[in-house]
C-alpha cells in the first residue's frame, strides 16, 4: 500500500522536469541573434523565448530606420508563425560603419528605456560577422 502512494506521487515530481524540458529550442535557436543594417539606425535589445517558457530565452538585437515601436512589432511579426514571444529589455541608437569596420553604441529609447549596450556589444562580437569590427560605447 506504501508503495502504491509512493508511486502516485511520480507524476507530480516528473511534470515540471517536462516542462522545462519540452521547450521549442530548435525553433528559438533558428532565430538569427542579430539584423542589423548598415548605416546609423535605432535598435531593441530583445529577450526571445518559446511560449510559456520564460526561463529558456535567447538575447537578440534588432535593427532598422524606424520608430523603436515598429522595430519591436516586425521582430514579432517575424517569430509569432514559430511560436516565440519576446520580451524588449531596451533600446537605443547603433552606427554601423561597414568599409571602417566599426560599430558604436549609444543612446536610449523613450518608448522601451535605455539597454544595457555592454551586453548588446557582448552579443555583436560573438556574431561572426561583427566579430573583427571595432565596437565603441558611448552613454
Amino acid at each position: 500500500m506504501k508503495l502504491l502512494r509512493k508511486l502516485d506521487l511520480i507524476p507530480r515530481c516528473v511534470l515540471p522536469l517536462q516542462k522545462g524540458f519540452s521547450t521549442d529550442l530548435p525553433n528559438l535557436l533558428g532565430i538569427p541573434r542579430v539584423k542589423i543594417p548598415e548605416g546609423q539606425s535605432r535598435y531593441l535589445l530583445l529577450m526571445a523565448h518559446s511560449h510559456g517558457y520564460t526561463r529558456f530565452g535567447r538575447t537578440i538585437v534588432r535593427g532598422a530606420d524606424v520608430p523603436h515601436l515598429k522595430i519591436f512589432d516586425q521582430a514579432l511579426e517575424e517569430m509569432e508563425p514559430q511560436g516565440i514571444c519576446a520580451k524588449c529589455l531596451g533600446g537605443g541608437m547603433i552606427h554601423n560603419d561597414v568599409s571602417g569596420k566599426k560599430i558604436r553604441i549609444y543612446g536610449f529609447s523613450s518608448t522601451f528605456g535605455n539597454a544595457d549596450h555592454f551586453r548588446t556589444k557582448n552579443i555583436l562580437q560573438s556574431w561572426s560577422t561583427f566579430r573583427d569590427f571595432e565596437i565603441i560605447i558611448n552613454n
